[in-house]
């Protein structure tokens, strides 16, 4: 019987999708954080539910070869990273298995899965940083989240994000400390300072920089704006977004711009792109690169092609593919990204490429007509919706090519879209999200 403060002696065999170790005590498995497969060890029982319990590490016995030594002081509290104790080929093999387990256990997919795709360098590589502000004993403190918790870590550094972003942050805090702008509470919901969200651009150098707060006003705009500017030169865009609400979402609706233009240009394969402080974005530009190249790479396009790219965003995959294709598509719910979308055409001198304001599962029955060769789908992690599931599965285009971001929410689609006819090729894993246990994937299935 396993019961709460009880110590054990085990050996890890296996692994969870983020990353606790697994071991078992008379046949009961028992989840424990930064343990390795293959290592035994002496854990404590912290808590028990019915069919499985969590513990934490007492002590290693016998420590795996793939062990490191985490460079971040804040790995064993902070919420950003659950990786960093293995070594990076670790890292990737992992994810290429939680792939491949993923989709065999819970979609009853029997397909190649590729090696995962690394980085040379798995450190700062971040293009968006979002930062709580908060205040402990009367000090203002800034980091990432305790691990399943809303206590914040005043972090010195962060080694996924770029280390000018962990300057800004800094200087910041210094910054509205010495103006007495104090940190919102989610308590009394009272202070003004909520998030700082930082943007930077891969290829130009470029920084944008979002402060958000709990009221109409920021005070010393001018004043903060001048000093952030003289400061840091690759700042091109200061905005204020206002956030009054009691909520969990970082931004609110309103937003002033306070210095320079509201976006950024970075670029993909060739492509520029305007980055607005809301757009969605890759957060890892150089596997972005990578990724959509595979993408393109399965989709194998010609010049008669005509393709749809669902869930299309700013435009970053139907602008990528244009150039390959006849006409292609774009479907986008979110009218900002279909404008920046738009835009981004113009700017490229694409003149192939439509983009459409809409629900993807309303939109592309109307396109039906089009005889659709190629679909790209990069959903949230919530996966596919149903109705866009039933709609593909009647329309029998020859080949769908699925990015995504939730290995689980994957694995149920693909079963579904097996199931009504569709082959699931191979599937190549990408480590966008190195130090972490979120996987990226790129898909190719035809119509048998």
């Amino acid at each position: 019987m396993v019961e709460k403060n009880t110590i054990h002696y085990c050996e890890f065999v296996d692994m969870t999708h983020d990353g606790m170790g697994v071991c078992k005590v008379e046949g009961f498995p028992i989840f424990v954080p930064n343990a390795l497969k293959g290592e035994t060890a002496e854990i404590k029982i912290v808590k028990v539910n019915k069919s499985f319990a969590f513990g934490k590490l007492v002590s290693i016995k016998h420590e795996s070869p793939f062990r490191k030594i985490p460079i971040c002081e804040h790995f064993y509290e902070c919420g950003g990273c659950n990786l960093m104790h293995m070594n990076y080929q670790m890292q990737l093999d992992f994810k290429k298995y939680r792939t491949e387990e993923t989709l065999r256990k819970l979609g009853k997919i029997e397909t190649k899965v590729n090696d995962a795709i690394g980085m040379l360098n798995p450190y700062y590589y971040r293009n968006k940083a979002v930062i709580p502000f908060g205040m402990q004993r009367g000090k203002m403190i800034a980091g990432l989240y305790k691990s399943r918790s809303h206590d914040i870590i005043d972090m010195k550094k962060c080694y996924i994000m770029p280390k000018i972003v962990s300057d800004i942050i800094k200087f910041l805090k210094n910054l509205f400390t010495e103006l007495k702008i104090n940190a919102y509470d989610e308590e009394t919901l009272s202070g003004i300072i909520r998030h700082v969200v930082v943007r930077n651009s891969y290829k130009y150098e470029e920084i944008s920089v979002t402060i958000v707060t709990n009221t109409d006003e920021l005070p010393f705009a001018d004043l903060i704006v001048s000093k952030m500017v003289a400061r840091y030169k690759q700042i091109k865009s200061i905005v204020q977004n206002v956030n009054k609400d009691k909520t969990n979402v970082v931004m609110g609706k309103h937003s002033n711009l306070l210095f320079g233009e509201d976006f950024i240009l970075d670029e993909i394969n060739g492509i520029k792109f305007k980055i607005s402080h809301r757009s969605f974005y890759q957060v890892n530009p150089q596997q972005t690169e990578h990724l959509y190249q595979k993408a393109l790479d399965y989709a194998d396009l010609s010049e008669d092609d005509i393709v749809i790219d669902a869930y299309s965003g700013i435009g970053t995959i139907a602008l990528s593919a244009a150039k390959y294709v006849k006409r292609v598509y774009g479907v986008e719910v979110v009218k900002q990204a279909v404008e920046d979308a738009r835009q981004n055409a113009i700017n490229n001198h694409i003149d192939n490429a439509k983009f459409i304001l809409g629900k993807a599962e309303d939109v592309i029955i109307d396109l039906q007509s089009h005889k659709i060769d190629v679909m790209f789908v990069d959903p949230p992690r919530k996966g596919l919706d149903k109705v866009f599931l039933e709609t593909v599965a009647k329309m029998t285009i020859p080949k769908i090519v699925y990015i995504s971001c939730n290995v689980s929410t994957l694995a149920r689609d693909l079963n579904y879209l097996q199931c009504h006819g569709y082959k699931v090729v191979e599937t190549t894993p990408f480590d966008m999200f190195p130090q972490t246990s979120h996987i990226e994937s790129v898909t190719l299935l035809v119509k048998e």
